[in-house]
């Protein structure tokens, strides 16, 4: 288990990943990759990147990148980790 502290804005993250919103998609702002959750995306708001959140859980062994190299998802980790906090 992570030392990381499951806090609000990390368990809404993860509820994301859980929904499928949190993808890694070229930014063509920036000209490089990046991880946004497309939550908000989907009620007219941009995109909210990501990266350095989603990068926290992947480190934590929270969510991992799929081999699409698109698609964030919870690991058995992370799901113990979000419903325990339930």
């Amino acid at each position: 288990m992570s030392d990381l502290f499951p806090t609000k804005t990390r368990l809404a993250l993860m509820r994301a990943v859980a929904a499928g919103h949190v993808l890694q998609l070229p930014d063509e702002e920036r000209g490089d990759l990046a991880t946004f959750d497309t939550t908000d995306a989907e009620i007219g708001a941009p995109a909210r990147r990501v990266n350095a959140r989603a990068a926290e859980l992947e480190r934590a062994g929270w969510v991992r990148l799929m081999a699409d190299d698109v698609t964030y998802r919870l690991t058995d980790a992370g799901r113990a980790v979000l419903d325990g906090a339930s």
